[in-house]
């Protein structure tokens, strides 16, 4: 795509030249939101390495004051924080005047809706194996405290290898401060996919409202359908609470107990009564495969990594301190602030990472 092509849509001549001048070469555009356009690019890390990412494009001159305020900050306060090989990885963000450019990993089999629409709902097994990942990233999120609130199929990003990721954090926010749970009061998210607590409208515990969006994530995989398909939030919130729900005829018999099991605890309409992220990775239907049972050395080592920095920020850092911290970095050359950078050993590390056999 040429730079006059890109600048049309919203992307200077100078902003091109200055990211190029980083490695990243924009290609064409994969995707489109109310405050963001979503690249196809290659990151030159020399003349004979490349890494083909994508570049998601924040204009923040289009944004209300409530995103620019309170959610891109929560965002970008994450996407710097997190490192885990089941949550799409982002190497580089810069910011420029109005515009950040953050550059992450590119999923070359799509999403999670994209896929199963193409080639029908999962066999059991292989919705165990991708839900194992998907806990995996989930535990060690929440582990630190934060909660996505916006999970669903097309947050499910698929590798070349078939592994999946989470990806979006545009609604992020953190769940703990000082040792007290923090209630959410912000309805967000997608409606099919939203926990009754939060249709109805009341404070709710984020973390246990990503558990219900996993549920109805882990009914899509089994059944190619949506347990809740009203038009409205009141008739969805209805059949809900009322557990008006069911396995598709075709599938149901095919279902061992646990896994029937695993998607009733999930859809239960008490909040507290869900499972945990940590519970579920544990539970009994995951452990019907005693291969995904095990935490890899990487995601123990990262857990125990999350662990230590909850312990940390229990004493001395709040959230307001690090998203301070980050309208604080220094300013690169030709205005291009860098607040998050990686080097040619992070992009060997990568390639060895998706290249480690699964469980």
């Amino acid at each position: 795509m040429s730079d006059n092509k890109l600048d049309l849509l919203g992307t200077t001549n100078s902003d091109i030249r200055l990211l190029q001048e980083k490695g990243y070469y924009l290609q064409k555009i994969v995707g489109e939101g109310s405050y963001a356009k979503v690249y196809k690019a290659v990151h030159m890390w020399n003349e004979t390495q490349h890494t083909v990412v994508a570049c998601k494009l924040i204009d923040t001159a289009q944004g209300p004051r409530e995103y620019l305020c309170k959610f891109l900050p929560r965002e970008l306060d994450v996407l710097i924080r997190v490192d885990h090989p089941h949550i799409v990885n982002v190497s580089s963000i810069f910011q420029r005047r109005a515009k950040y450019f953050i550059f992450l990993r590119y999923a070359e089999k799509g999403d999670l809706l994209d896929f199963i629409t193409q080639n029908g709902a999962l066999s059991e097994n292989q919705s165990r194996l991708w839900m194992r990942q998907i806990m995996s990233g989930l535990y060690y999120i929440h582990t630190l405290n934060i909660a996505h609130r916006d999970l669903k199929c097309e947050n499910i990003l698929i590798t070349a290898n078939y592994n999946v990721k989470i990806t979006d954090f545009g609604f992020t926010r953190t769940t703990k401060e000082k040792d007290r749970d923090i209630f959410s009061e912000t309805y967000c998210g997608s409606l099919l996919y939203a926990a009754p607590e939060v249709l109805k409208g009341v404070p709710y515990l984020p973390k246990c409202a990503d558990m219900w969006s996993i549920g109805i994530i882990l009914y899509i995989m089994l059944n190619k359908a949506l347990p809740f398909n009203e038009s409205s939030a009141r008739a969805i919130y209805e059949k809900q609470i009322r557990g008006k729900w069911r396995f598709r005829s075709s599938i149901v018999d095919s279902l061992s107990l646990q896994c029937r099991e695993q998607v009733a605890q999930l859809m239960e309409p008490e909040p507290q009564a869900r499972p945990t992220a940590g519970g579920m990775f544990n539970g009994p239907w995951i452990g019907m495969d005693t291969r995904l049972t095990k935490l890899t050395p990487l995601e123990e080592n990262l857990l125990k990594q999350a662990n230590e920095e909850m312990q940390k920020q229990n004493n001395d850092e709040s959230e307001y301190d690090r998203i301070a911290l980050i309208r604080q970095k220094y300013r690169g050359k030709g205005g291009l602030r860098v607040l998050k950078e990686a080097d040619e050993n992070f992009a060997k590390s990568q390639q060895l990472l998706e290249n480690t056999p699964e469980n």
